[in-house]
């Protein structure tokens, strides 16, 4: 099976100049400037550094073209891909480089002198790799990312592993931990058809431009680019987003897809209307998680939504299509090939109308376990499936419809209590702008039902009772918050996920004291 290197390295034997990158900050890169910087990168990594077959490199940086090289020369050379955050502490990626046993970092030039400590630390971590931008003065032992390319082995393409060797890359994403607190590495095959089918259910084509304002570290923003490169089409990005800038790099560069995800979306709808977000290019917002939200976005921006369902693990499981009508709550159909189930807790599948653990045949997704961690991955993955710890149903007509995680569910006596049921009620009141459903420990119902909440207007949050009186409106009683906490600002990944496990830390902490 071709590799996405092949693939994009066809692109550029067949088109070199057509246009593969455009970003805000770092110019441009057609195919041709990509592969071959890839090619000679890949071939340095392996020659010049010594990197053998099957190790790791990781990248710590921000959105860039040199993200991109560093992937796609890691895949040319048979080494594994470390996706890492760039906002993450010293000590968070001291912890990701040495789990991973990563031999080499590419960094941003203003990440190189913590990368150096780091590989101080580290036994096996030998090289910093800098990538310049003429502005930050990297240590002296990093090796300068420009300089590796130009000093290349000559005819690099010859010089790269071949056979077996060439096919042992894979990709290690480190999921956001905002169960747990603790991220788990998911491995996962790098499998060059997933662009390529994304696009044809989406109706996309080479001569569309992808907006991924995701990181890249994240399967969203990795998705986006790597569909879009997968198809011949550019992608366009900036090396984070920024809602004030938003729209401005929408006008200048005339994107027809965005591809992103529901909390991005939802920043954007919080905001006034923008000179240019009725004037886009766009034929079509691609966006995680949206469900209900999906006709606003349209009304708002007059565009149609795909909304779908998806996770690091398992890549996409269901959208929905253009071609016929919106379910309201529905993330869609089960994408095909996606292998998508719903089952019993005894492992027969769950009827329709049903509610039961989302799962994925483990033969279809490419998920290989999580890397040192044989207790989770025995907990995911049985013969047969994936299990996902989501709890979802599919309708007769096969529509899925997202319940929520295992893990949030409000055991409450004998009844089961959506926490997201419950938090969309919350924000339905004026003067809630998030809320997060937490089950707390009680001694006679097992679990009891509490809230932390955001108000609209810091300075004026309104009374817990008022906002339980307005639950008891529309929520069973047992499903009204018992106790409703506001606080400043809800702790969140860098992709917007409220981060449960921190408040449930902060609730400990409080019970201790």
């Amino acid at each position: 099976m071709s590799t996405l290197f092949d693939i994009i390295a066809g692109h550029a034997a067949t088109d070199p100049g057509r246009l593969a990158l455009l970003t805000e900050q770092d110019g441009v890169r057609t195919y041709g400037e990509l592969i071959g910087n890839a090619t000679a990168l890949g071939a340095a990594l392996h020659v010049k550094l010594g990197i053998r077959p099957g190790e790791r490199i990781c990248v710590w940086a921000r959105n860039r073209p040199e993200w991109v090289e560093t992937y796609l020369a890691a895949g040319a050379a048979g080494l594994a891909t470390v996706a890492a955050n760039p906002e993450w502490t010293d000590a968070e990626a001291k912890y990701v480089c040495a789990h991973s046993d990563s031999v080499a970092v590419v960094c941003d030039a203003d990440l190189a002198a913590r990368a150096a400590a780091l590989a101080a630390e580290i036994p096996g971590l030998t090289h910093v790799i800098a990538i310049d931008d003429g502005e930050t003065e990297p240590p002296s032992s990093a090796i300068s990312y420009t300089e590796l390319i130009a000093n290349a082995p000559a005819d690099p393409r010859d010089r790269l592993p071949t056979g077996e060797a060439a096919a042992s890359a894979a990709l290690l994403m480190y999921t956001s931990g905002t169960t747990t607190g603790r991220p788990k590495a998911v491995v996962s095959e790098s499998k060059a058809a997933t662009g390529i089918d994304y696009n044809e259910m989406f109706g996309l084509t080479a001569s569309d431009r992808a907006l991924v304002v995701t990181p890249f570290f994240h399967g969203n923003g990795f998705g986006g680019l790597m569909s879009a490169l997968a198809y011949g089409a550019a992608a366009v990005f900036p090396r984070r987003f920024s809602a004030g800038r938003f729209w401005r790099l929408v006008d200048l560069y005339r994107p027809t897809y965005l591809f992103t995800l529901a909390p991005i979306v939802n920043i954007l709808m919080g905001r006034p209307p923008a000179l240019h977000e009725r004037t886009h290019a766009f034929r079509v917002l691609i966006v995680l998680g949206c469900a209900g939200g999906a006709p606003a976005i349209e009304e708002r921006f007059g565009a149609p939504v795909i909304d779908w369902y998806g996770m690091t693990e398992a890549g996409m499981g269901t959208y929905t299509r253009l071609d016929e009508p919106r379910r309201p709550g529905s993330a869609g159909r089960p994408f095909p090939g996606s292998g998508m189930a719903i089952i019993r807790p005894d492992g027969t599948r769950a009827a329709a109308g049903e509610t039961g653990e989302v799962v994925f045949d483990r033969e279809r997704i490419g998920f290989a376990g999580y890397l040192k961690d044989a207790e989770a991955t025995a907990s995911a993955l049985d013969d047969r499936w994936f299990h996902t710890g989501d709890l979802g149903y599919f309708d007769a007509d096969g529509f899925f419809f997202f319940v929520d995680r295992k893990k949030d569910i409000v055991r409450r006596g004998g009844e089961n209590i959506s926490s997201m049921e419950v938090e969309s009620v919350l924000r339905e009141h004026p003067g809630v702008a998030e809320a997060a459903v937490l089950a707390m420990p009680d001694p006679v119902l097992g679990e009891r039902v509490m809230a932390f909440a955001v108000a609209a207007d810091p300075a004026h949050p309104p009374a817990a009772g008022e906002v339980r009186a307005h639950a008891g409106e529309r929520l069973a009683h047992f499903k009204i918050p018992e106790e409703i906490v506001f606080i400043e600002r809800m702790p969140r990944t860098a992709t917007g996920k409220i981060e449960k496990f921190r408040l449930r830390e902060r609730l400990a902490a409080e019970e201790r004291s």
